[in-house]
């Protein structure tokens, strides 16, 4: 019966150490802004996401390099309220108080989009 709980045991632990292991935070490179020389990596944990009365919202971190060194992070919101286009804003915009719209091709939205399996379409210059 020793033997049995041991290998039970060892068995258990194997599994759960396995799995820890494979488990880790993604930066997922998304876009290059070529103006700025800068990459975008989508820090992939950080994506939260909600619903209310009137539309739906994600956040996400997101991290700028350049020369392979990160030059800042930034948490991007991004809003859709009712049949609006989604609008998003950085940390810097929030404090002004002030948003954009989203304009097509965003990496880091459509990418935010895929991940949380939402739907959009595009109209224009913008995503409804």
């Amino acid at each position: 019966m020793k033997k049995m709980i041991f290998v039970v045991l060892l068995i258990t632990t194997f599994i759960i150490s396995f799995a820890s292991n494979n488990c880790e935070a993604k930066d997922i490179w998304v876009d290059h802004w070529n103006y700025e020389n800068v990459d975008l990596y989508v820090m992939d944990e950080t994506i939260t996401s909600g619903t209310s009365n009137t539309g739906k919202f994600f956040k996400v971190t997101v991290k700028e390099v350049q020369n392979g060194k990160t030059l800042k992070t930034n948490e991007w919101s991004f809003s859709k309220y009712y049949d609006d286009p989604w609008r998003y804003s950085t940390e810097v915009m929030k404090k002004r108080g002030t948003s954009s719209v989203v304009t097509v091709h965003s990496k880091i939205f459509e990418y935010c989009m895929k991940q949380l399996d939402w739907t959009y379409r595009i109209k224009d210059l913008w995503y409804l």
